[in-house]
């Protein structure tokens, strides 16, 4: 039988629609890439924010002696205005002085552990940081009711309750770009998740 070969304009057409192809399989196969990637830039980011959280609620919770703010003498202090404190310093386990604020400068969570505590955030080095520079913080705040022991004490409250404390931290983590602030997160070639977290801590040590 005799068999027909492909014309000029029939290959021409096969390749035209093969290219087509292969151009859609290509570009579908790059956003699976860069979706992945963000995936995963995502996925550290949010880890590390979740084990910074996770190791300072437990160094608070095996912790006595709450002093929220920088405006207190060292005793037990609480804060319960609307508005809170982005300064908290107590004792640790170990009987060690431990402080946790927030540095709006570099928008971190910074730590400090040391028999005397500095109010300095800001200087890195005696507070160091314990989020990653791709998680900006834009607000951390401190809440702390029954920390003291007698309701004389500047700054006091009632003492009828175990030491609680509440963190709010508010945020956003880069995904990809390298957005300065909220603002420039809806701008092309940006892209930014925000997170706006809470969560509260009772001292483990019973209050006597």
């Amino acid at each position: 039988m005799y068999k027909r070969g492909f014309t000029l304009i029939e290959m021409m057409v096969s390749v035209a629609i093969f290219s087509i192809v292969m151009v859609v399989a290509l570009g579908a196969l790059l956003s699976m890439s860069v979706a992945a990637r963000k995936a995963e830039t995502l996925k550290s980011v949010v880890n590390n924010l979740n084990f910074s959280l996770d190791s300072m609620t437990r160094s608070i919770r095996t912790g006595y002696n709450y002093q929220c703010g920088t405006s207190g003498t060292g005793a037990p202090q609480d804060c319960t205005g609307s508005n809170g404190e982005q300064y908290l310093a107590f004792v640790d386990s170990s009987g060690m002085g431990v402080a946790y604020c927030y540095d709006p400068t570099s928008r971190q969570i910074r730590r400090q552990k040391a028999a005397s505590l500095s109010t300095n955030c800001s200087d890195a080095a005696t507070f160091l940081p314990i989020t990653s520079p791709e998680v900006r913080i834009t607000d951390m705040r401190f809440y702390v009711i029954g920390a003291c022991r007698s309701t004389s004490t500047a700054g006091c409250t009632s003492d009828t309750m175990q030491p609680k404390v509440t963190i709010m931290v508010h945020g956003y983590v880069v995904v990809t770009g390298g957005a300065r602030d909220m603002t420039e997160c809806g701008t092309p070639g940006n892209t930014c998740s925000v997170f706006n977290l809470q969560t509260s801590v009772t001292q483990r040590i019973y209050d006597q």
